[in-house]
């Protein structure tokens, strides 16, 4: 397939997932083969055959909640000419209006093949990351929602409670933060930037190790240049975290296995 061929899948794949994501599967089902492969996170989502597929998708269309999904990241990974595999990652979020709250990160594969001159999917395999959202055993994905709502209401009731801190500003204008709006610390010199859930950047005249003393425990330091407020990290991935506002954040690899040891025991 040329060049315009495989952007034409990759946008195909990814528009794919969005509808599904919305609660319409039928965008998907349409470009299956009659004997597609779906292999799904679920333990027991490894299904062969249009019809059990649109089963299961009918089934899962009844339980989940309408998502949003962004930041993703879609490359042509192997093209035959005939055939090609699209792989890609993304994150998964639940609109406000949802029962409840979600949001994690999924990895996708797509392999296409083009009949009649017509793009087709033969298999399809979606996942999350190990580590990422554990379920019991003979508990469905969407079961799991009730203990993250209870999680998320704890934190919401908790973030009301966190303190103000102080922050003077490099330009002499005293700053009165809310530290839950913080996403992450950066080190600059001998004073440090503060970066907001606003978007807003705010320049403190305040050396790093100072700053990382007036923080709550629901700070964690994962680089000697960074602080990130564990509430607003949403992937773990080797070596690097990601932020809530896509922003991805280094970790040296000697430290990696603590800090997401530690990030994993905060979340629980």
């Amino acid at each position: 397939m040329n060049k315009k061929k495989e952007q034409e899948l990759v946008c195909l794949t990814e528009q794919c997932l969005k509808r599904y994501w919305e609660k319409d599967c039928e965008v998907m089902l349409s470009y299956c083969t009659d004997d597609i492969l779906w292999t799904g996170a679920e333990q027991k989502e490894y299904i062969m055959g249009i019809e059990a597929v649109r089963k299961n998708f009918t089934e899962l269309m009844n339980v989940i909640q309408p998502c949003i999904i962004s930041n993703g990241e879609f490359i042509v990974v192997q093209n035959t000419g005939n055939a090609c595999t699209v792989s890609g990652r993304y994150l998964v979020e639940t609109l406000p209006e949802a029962d409840y709250f979600l949001q994690a990160e999924q990895r996708c594969t797509f392999v296409w093949e083009r009949i009649n001159d017509e793009p087709r999917i033969r298999h399809m395999h979606v996942s999350n990351p190990i580590g990422e959202m554990k379920i019991v055993e003979g508990s469905r994905f969407v079961n799991e929602m009730g203990r993250m709502a209870k999680k998320y209401m704890d934190e919401k009731i908790h973030t009301i409670n966190r303190k103000k801190i102080v922050v003077e500003g490099i330009n002499g204008k005293v700053f009165f933060i809310n530290e839950s709006q913080i996403l992450y610390v950066e080190a600059k010199l001998r004073n440090c930037d503060i970066f907001m859930q606003n978007g807003e950047v705010i320049h403190g005249k305040m050396s790093f190790a100072d700053f990382e003393k007036s923080l709550d425990e629901y700070f964690v330091k994962v680089h000697r240049s960074y602080i990130v407020n564990i509430q607003h990290v949403t992937v773990i991935r080797f070596c690097e975290l990601v932020m809530s506002n896509g922003r991805v954040i280094p970790v040296p690899q000697k430290k990696y296995a603590k800090v997401r040891e530690e990030l994993m025991r905060r979340h629980i």
